[in-house]
């Protein structure tokens, strides 16, 4: 599977057809749509219906369009590619797709490696005068989606000869030429070679009605539920091997708690500790200040027995003792 496109499965359109709606998530716009050119091309190569989906602009009105911002109605999505074809041709179309894409890719990094190694070299010296890392970094991104855009329109094209440098321009104009340099290095890319296995697989899996595709999904489906036995007993030994380990270290641990919590006859003790009574601190009450009166034995009558004395009195008199 490519990095380059994202094939969902095809579904059946039409008795005995089937469409595919592949989407190319390039961050680069400009980069997807030479990818869709890619498919685009290839689709014909391969003898199916292609279209671009059309996409609805969400910000247009009359309003808008006419009187406003002018804006458009919507445009054709780059981004995305309807196929549609029989079973058999489209699943190869599907198969020989991600390895194009990728010989694309690789031709075109081929040929920036072309390009660094031509402006280390002597003859590029008067055309680097004038240039820095800044411009060079933006000569070599758009040079290789140049490259990248001539290979692509050279797809169709059953032959292509070597290009022919001219020394008295810089390589940066002259990337159609080093886009049939490296696509003679390598040979080209074919258009057509597929893994047959690949390609009934994939076919099988378009048409599951049939009774080779029966066989397919429910051989498919007996080993998925392998799988997931396989997985629920690996998960229940990791279970039984963590618990086993967890109680085995936490075992002294509930040990001493039972100790302490009173139960000698479960799990005997070292030695028994005396126990240590703490006497709980004993409440106080706040004072009040002493009252200006006169000493208590003043106020003592002949002769008197027994004196009720108030609680003052008694802060009192403990005060001054």
């Amino acid at each position: 599977m490519s990095a380059h496109v994202e094939i969902p499965l095809p579904y059946e359109s039409a008795p005995g057809r089937f469409t595919v709606e592949l989407v190319f998530p390039s961050p680069s716009k400009r980069r997807a749509e030479q990818h869709h050119d890619a498919a685009f091309v290839l689709a014909g190569v391969h003898g199916l219906d292609v279209a671009t989906p059309y996409r609805v602009n969400p910000r247009w009105s009359v309003y808008e369009e006419s009187w406003g911002n002018g804006e458009r109605h919507g445009w054709l999505d780059v981004r995305r590619l309807r196929v549609e074809g029989p079973a058999r041709a489209l699943a190869r179309y599907l198969v020989v797709l991600g390895r194009v894409l990728d010989e694309v890719e690789a031709l075109a990094t081929r040929a920036v490696r072309v390009f660094g190694a031509w402006k280390r070299s002597i003859p590029a010296e008067p055309f680097l005068a004038y240039e820095d890392s800044s411009t060079m970094r933006v000569r070599a991104r758009e040079f290789r989606a140049d490259v990248l855009h001539a290979l692509v329109q050279g797809l169709g094209v059953g032959g292509r000869s070597a290009g022919v440098r001219d020394g008295s321009r810089p390589l940066w104009e002259q990337y159609g030429a080093v886009a049939g340099e490296v696509w003679a290095a390598v040979g080209g890319v074919d258009l057509a070679r597929a893994v047959e296995q690949a390609v009934t697989a994939l076919v099988l899996r378009m048409v599951p009605g049939s009774e080779s595709g029966r066989a397919v999904v429910a051989a498919a489906e007996r080993l998925v539920v392998a799988e997931a036995a396989q997985v629920e007993a690996e998960w229940a030994e990791v279970s039984r091997v963590v618990v086993a380990a967890v109680e085995r270290e936490f075992a002294g641990v509930e040990t001493e708690g039972c100790v302490r919590g009173g139960q000698w006859g479960l799990f005997p003790a070292p030695e028994a500790r005396r126990p240590v009574a703490v006497v709980p601190p004993r409440p106080s009450t706040p004072r009040r200040a002493p009252g200006k009166r006169g000493p208590v034995a003043a106020r003592f009558s002949a002769g008197a027995t027994h004196v009720a004395v108030t609680r003052g009195q008694v802060e009192a008199f403990n005060l001054r003792a």
